[in-house]
């Protein structure tokens, strides 16, 4: 029986982090246009003339008129995007997104190993079994 909680919970631990891992996701400084962005073909995020922020998933151009692709409900949806020149466009950046990952995640972790060997060490009754 122990071995099966044990196994259930290190499955779920593997999960948790795997969903945790996907999530964060960074963009570059300097903004670019719509038309490098439909180029890409990755994350998008467009920030407007009135200080709205919009992530899609990404951008594409269709018939002259560009679309940002954005996931709800299990569904992509299309929104129009004005060609607006006070728009700024924000391409997602792989690298600054792993390291915001690892960072965010593997910082805590790295702190919580140091404290519960010190904890160890210092005899205070704890006991990890």
């Amino acid at each position: 029986m122990k071995t099966l909680k044990s196994s259930l919970r290190t499955i779920a631990i593997f999960f948790i982090s795997m969903g945790l891992l996907q999530s964060c996701v960074a963009y570059h400084n300097t903004p670019t246009n719509l038309q490098l962005a439909a180029q890409s073909k990755k994350r998008v995020k467009l920030k407007t003339s009135l200080n709205q922020t919009y992530n899609f998933e990404q951008i594409v151009l269709v018939e002259d008129q560009f679309y940002g692709l954005k996931k709800e409900r299990g569904e992509m949806l299309r929104i129009a995007i004005s060609e607006n020149v006070d728009n700024k466009v924000f391409l997602q950046s792989k690298r600054k997104s792993t390291w915001a990952t690892i960072g965010i995640i593997g910082a805590p972790v790295i702190a919580l190993a140091i404290i519960a060997k010190n904890s160890l060490s210092f005899n205070s009754g704890l006991s990890f079994e």
